[in-house]
């Protein structure tokens, strides 16, 4: 509708409204902000900036409810989430001889669907049965009906090797590697990652891109669901046309070999209360995408994407994605061109950013 209005009438006249429009808005807004309510009533009436997410949400639940009996795309959420929730009791001090009670038969159940799949991350499949065979070992079967008729289920279809080489289950802070980075040598490093804007125009390596990749998926995430995938864009004309649409690229679009989408993925959760989460989780793993590039001979450009319901949904068009797949942001990747600028960014100090609460 916008893009009609500013076809059919003269420029002056369509600035004109879109003032009269955000002095409006600006007059009613101290009364709608007065309450939860309010701004409620507010989004519904006047501003309709968070439909597509709300739509999203909804979406997403309707599809966990898909994925967690279908094992779609190779992975579980609801197994992924409640092992993780399984590690965390493994670890308690004093470990609890009966812990995870309320939701030990649904993991269990999933897992037994998951392994009759041909299509499951076998790395997950594995992490699973690890864990699930460390619990029935640690817990103490003799107080739960439940626990003892689920142990020997598991037994019974289940070969375990505890004398395997590599086995997925919680481990102490102790066996983690040391850091050969002392605290001046890793603040260089992570001066490296600038915001590139200038490449060199030539392909960027997949290969390069998938060891950053994995090296994001180290990053923490909410009982480790991942709700994330790394949309890879580097082919004419589609790059062009997503360059372009990504807000902070102004004037250095033509100039991006290479962009990726971070796209988050409401289906990984059965809550509205998870809505952030996809935000959260896709933005760390973000940051240590980012951060890994420049050890491989490649720079980025976290690009803006704001909240604009008219691009977000030519890139969703574009991209083909599915309603509770929702775009988090866009980062520009390739290598940096030796005489392009970058803006030196003053960065805040600890003193401005800290607030110790006493």
């Amino acid at each position: 509708m916008k893009a009609l209005i500013k076809k059919i009438i003269p420029h002056f006249i369509y600035i004109k409204l879109k003032f009269i429009n955000n002095y409006i808005h600006q007059l009613i807004i101290p009364f709608f902000a007065k309450t939860p309510i309010l701004s409620h009533i507010y989004f519904t009436l006047f501003n309709r900036s968070y439909l597509r997410e709300q739509f999203a949400i909804l979406q997403g639940s309707l599809d966990y409810k898909s994925r967690v009996v279908s094992n779609s795309g190779g992975s579980n959420p609801l197994l992924r989430r409640n092992i993780h929730r399984i590690e965390k009791g493994l670890i308690m001090r004093p470990l609890k001889p009966i812990f995870a009670l309320d939701y030990i038969e649904k993991t269990h159940c999933a897992y037994l669907l998951a392994c009759k799949s041909e299509t499951y991350c076998p790395q997950e499949l594995k992490w699973a049965k690890d864990v699930l065979a460390k619990y029935y070992q640690s817990v103490d079967l003799d107080k739960s009906a439940l626990l003892s008729k689920l142990s020997a289920e598991f037994n019974k279809y289940i070969t375990t090797n505890f004398s395997e080489v590599e086995r997925y289950i919680p481990y102490e802070n102790k066996e983690l590697p040391t850091s050969e980075l002392n605290y001046q040598q890793f603040n260089q490093f992570i001066k490296l990652r600038r915001s590139t804007r200038w490449f060199k125009q030539k392909k960027v390596c997949h290969q390069k891109l998938k060891q950053a990749i994995s090296v994001a998926s180290q990053a923490p995430s909410a009982c480790n669901r991942q709700p994330y995938k790394f949309y890879v864009v580097d082919q004419q004309p589609l790059l062009s046309q997503i360059s372009k649409l990504a807000i902070g690229s102004g004037g250095f679009a033509d100039n991006i070999p290479c962009i990726i989408v971070l796209v988050g993925d409401y289906s990984n959760y059965e809550q509205v209360r998870d809505r952030h989460v996809i935000y959260i989780d896709t933005s760390l793993a973000a940051m240590q995408f980012m951060q890994t590039l420049p050890t491989l001979g490649l720079s980025s450009c976290p690009l803006n994407w704001p909240e604009l319901a008219v691009v977000d949904k030519q890139l969703t068009e574009l991209l083909k994605l599915k309603n509770h797949q929702k775009t988090v942001m866009l980062i520009a990747v390739g290598e940096a061109s030796p005489e392009g600028g970058i803006p030196y960014s003053q960065k805040k100090t600890a003193e401005q950013l800290v607030h110790f609460v006493e």
